[in-house]
């Protein structure tokens, strides 16, 4: 039997972490500090058309402070980071129209473009909701990906980029246990941990120091792990889909743009952009 070419990710590391944080309220701030001073990579999901908005109230039980950055300070604060789109004014878009759906989504992408300088076509479902139409619609917007609130608590990738299902939220019962066993997984198949939630929950909490244990945890393992944004993982692994391997299987083609690493047998490879190897 012909030994398959199992996937890898940059730098031959068998794990990927990617998180996915939304609203980008005043909070952010400090979770960027954090963020960065141990390399990790995040995906800010924002509201463009609320920046700057101040709200404070209760909520849990706890009374929190919701304001919104201000436009201003976007591109400095998630730079090195992903931006990526949470609606223009955070509807659910299960309960408006597909027209008003679409300038929602159409109109905080033209926003956040403009501001980063960048492409923006990753999404965050705002409450977690959709349905078929919804996600039809947020392909015609040229939506990519689009994360939803449905924790797997598992290290797999999605079947399908408009309802990808993250790992799990950081305030899950079990997420301490579930980072052990992402740390001490020995398989063979490349492994996904995938974290969600909101700045704000750390304040309402007083939980900076969990997030900040969480991500000193995975830095001690930086070997092992590649920090990488929800797009850099989803354009990796479609990537690595693409890979051709010759009939008789021992010639493989990377058509993508981008170099790919696999294990074929005990054996770690990279195959450059746009190159051949021999099996």
């Amino acid at each position: 039997m012909e030994m398959k070419p199992m996937m890898l990710f940059k730098d031959g590391k068998r794990k990927a972490l990617t998180l996915s944080y939304d609203d980008g309220t005043i909070h952010d701030r400090r979770f960027v500090k954090i963020l960065n001073a141990y390399g990790i990579k995040c995906t800010f999901n924002l509201n463009s058309g609320i920046f700057g908005v101040e709200e404070k109230k209760m909520s849990n039980g706890v009374f929190t402070d919701f304001t919104r950055i201000e436009e201003r300070e976007v591109k400095e604060l998630y730079s090195g980071h992903e931006v990526a789109s949470h609606t223009l004014t955070h509807p659910s878009l299960t309960e408006i129209s597909t027209g008003m759906g679409t300038s929602e989504v159409l109109k905080d992408r033209e926003n956040l473009e403009r501001i980063v300088g960048e492409k923006v076509t990753g999404f965050a479902y705002p409450y977690g909701t959709f349905n078929e139409i919804v996600e039809d619609m947020l392909a015609n917007c040229g939506i990519v990906y689009a994360r939803t609130v449905r924790s797997t608590e598992k290290f797999e990738f999605p079947q399908d980029y408009l309802e990808w299902d993250p790992t799990c939220h950081h305030e899950s019962p079990r997420f301490l246990e579930i980072t052990e066993e992402f740390l001490k997984d020995e398989s063979y198949e490349a492994k996904l941990f995938y974290l969600w939630g909101h700045s704000y929950e750390f304040a309402q909490k007083d939980s900076w120091q969990m997030i900040e244990d969480f991500c000193k945890k995975m830095k001690e393992q930086e070997e092992e792990i590649w920090f990488a944004t929800n797009m850099e993982v989803m354009e990796y692994e479609k990537a690595f889909r693409e890979l051709m391997v010759s009939s008789d299987g021992k010639v493989i083609h990377n058509p993508a743009e981008t170099d790919l690493w696999y294990k074929l047998g005990n054996k770690v490879c990279c195959i450059a952009a746009g190159q051949r190897q021999q099996l």
